[in-house]
């Protein structure tokens, strides 16, 4: 062996101390990641409910918004009021309205 693998294998079987390993992810991070998966799946349910017209893949993809805990209704709102699924400032704004007036109707429940 090269000193330069034998190297890399000592450090990488040494106790790395003195390192923070943070086990969450910062809230704003999270959030978006959440919503860009949220527009991907939009955008691939357009794809397979309204181009490809594929049923079998249609149900898989709502299967994965179910498993996901995502709300249908926001996913469907995207759906049939975004002008355009490319358009991601269009998709944010659309999406933020309905965040909104759920949260507000959640509010007065």
């Amino acid at each position: 062996m090269t000193s330069l693998i034998k190297k890399a294998i000592e450090f990488l079987s040494k106790k790395k101390e003195g390192l923070i390993e943070l086990k969450y992810q910062p809230r704003v991070f999270k959030e978006t990641k959440d919503q860009e998966k949220v527009y991907s799946l939009t955008r691939e349910l357009i794809n397979a409910q309204f181009q490809l017209c594929d049923d079998e893949l249609t149900n898989r993809l709502w299967e994965e918004v179910a498993n996901l805990n995502i709300d249908p209704e926001r996913i469907i709102n995207l759906m049939y009021k975004c002008d355009s699924d490319d358009d991601f400032a269009a998709m944010a704004n659309k999406d933020s309205k309905y965040l909104e007036s759920s949260f507000e109707m959640k509010q007065a429940i």
